[in-house]
């Protein structure tokens, strides 16, 4: 998870079916992270700007999030028909 500190990362809050982008601001001492969320308006393309007017209050992530794993292995592989 501390390879994420600092980067804004799509992540899965306990809870909910979709996942959210969250820009991980820090670490506290005892191992949970302050994150801020984007408003409403930006484009996801300048997310990773970070400009201080585009993201909100910062809030504590909540303890069961998960970070969806997109990329390898995330197609659905079809099986092939063979023609009679």
């Amino acid at each position: 998870m501390d390879k994420h500190l600092g980067k804004v990362v799509l992540v899965r809050l306990p809870n909910s079916k979709r996942p959210t982008y969250k820009w991980i601001v820090r670490k506290r001492d005892d191992g949970r992270f302050i994150v801020r969320a984007p408003k409403s308006g930006v484009l996801l393309n300048n997310l990773k700007l970070k400009r201080d007017d585009d993201y909100g209050k910062e809030t504590l992530l909540p303890v069961g999030t998960s970070y969806p794993k997109y990329g390898v292995g995330s197609k659905k592989k079809f099986k092939t028909r063979k023609n009679d």
